[in-house]
């Protein structure tokens, strides 16, 4: 079973505008409120994957900027693949700058948490989680970064894989690795990135 692990999915729910999907990840609302969309943008991505034998931990920073006038406060909606909600036993959200923990509440398929951005201002979030491994794969879903019609400006990815544990293949070729107290890390940093695949994980 494919472990996908993240996306984003923007939900502007300024009543009584009318939601419309675009694309499987991203819903927008009808003029005027489409306006405040575009203002959101998703820009960077820091995301930690550590392996572990029978789970896997992902630390995740997003990065937002508000190009508008007007502050931003609006929930977003943050899925995890099919099957997969009852194999992450603890999940965490946070303000990176202020450390505040962000309450979440569960959908059917991923979370709910609000954020706020001020005008003309950014705002980064952390996700954190563990997850069970119940297949020696795991994905992670990158073409989703599609639906904001727009690449990430920066994408940092960094994989840390114990020695006893052997990956048998990566669908993205690390730019470098290094060994650190018995972790083999791989590192990946992208600059205007819009993935035509996902990233993907086969070990043994």
């Amino acid at each position: 079973m494919k472990n996908k692990l993240l996306q984003i999915i923007l939900l502007v729910s300024l009543s009584p505008c009318l939601l419309v999907s675009l694309s499987p990840c991203l819903l927008v609302s009808l003029s005027p409120c489409l306006l405040v969309s575009q203002n959101l943008q998703f820009y960077r991505e820091d995301i930690v994957f550590t392996l572990h034998e029978n789970h896997i931990e992902t630390d995740a920073v997003y990065h937002f900027v508000n190009v508008g006038e007007k502050e931003i406060k609006t929930p977003l909606f943050y899925p995890f693949p099919e099957n997969t909600m009852e194999l992450i036993d603890s999940i965490e959200v946070k303000n990176e700058k202020s450390g505040e923990v962000i309450p979440h509440r569960p959908g059917k398929s991923g979370i709910f948490f609000n954020i706020e951005v001020k005008a003309y201002g950014q705002a980064s979030y952390r996700v954190f989680y563990r997850q069970k491994l119940v297949e020696k794969q795991f994905t992670y879903i990158l073409t989703s970064t599609e639906a904001w019609n727009r690449p990430l400006e920066f994408a940092n990815f960094e994989l840390c894989i114990p020695m006893e544990i052997h990956f048998d293949s990566l669908s993205y070729p690390p730019d470098t690795s290094y060994l650190q107290k018995d972790f083999q890390h791989y590192l990946w940093k992208k600059k205007e990135f819009m993935p035509e695949k996902d990233f993907e994980v086969w070990f043994q």
